[in-house]
């Protein structure tokens, strides 16, 4: 059974070994975050949205509480070298509406297409009931404005394809 590796950050600060599983903050990475961050907290002090949470020592995002902006205030509080240089107005995921999504099955909600300030998420006529979501990936950043207010749970965080990453 071959054992996870750990840095030496890590071991001294005490992290635990299991694979992180949260959302990154925009511009880190999970490399990142494993090598540099000491899990100090002051990202998620100074989210003006309320949502960087703590999970094992690291920072990850909770779309439940809000939406990313991009403001950059995490990448200016933290103190280690955590974050990409340079701005960042996207994140490497984008929104998925899933097959339970209340349009989809004959009722009237454009919740999701009604906050996303991108406007990724249009809805289109369909005969014999109301309008369907249509998620345009390029437009999507990612910013989790939608996960919120969906009142059934119906979208979700899906990787971005590795062509669209890179753009």
């Amino acid at each position: 059974m071959s054992q996870p590796s750990i840095s030496r950050r890590q071991l001294l600060l005490g992290h635990r070994t299991e694979p992180y599983a949260g959302i990154c903050p925009p511009g880190a990475t999970i490399e990142t975050l494993l090598e540099a961050c000491t899990g100090c907290g002051q990202c998620a002090e100074r989210c003006p949205t309320d949502i960087i949470r703590l999970i094992g020592g690291l920072p990850s995002l909770d779309f439940m509480q809000g939406e990313c902006t991009f403001c950059g205030e995490c990448k200016e509080a933290c103190p280690e070298p955590v974050f990409a240089s340079g701005s960042v107005d996207r994140f490497r995921h984008i929104a998925s509406v899933g097959d339970g999504c209340l349009a989809k099955q004959n009722v009237a909600c454009q919740s999701c297409g009604e906050v996303c300030p991108q406007q990724a998420i249009r809805f289109r006529p369909r005969i014999g009931g109301p309008f369907v979501p249509d998620l345009s990936a390029d437009l999507c950043n990612g910013c989790g404005a939608c996960l919120a207010v969906c009142p059934i749970g119906a979208i979700a965080i899906a990787p971005r394809n590795v062509e669209m990453a890179d753009a």
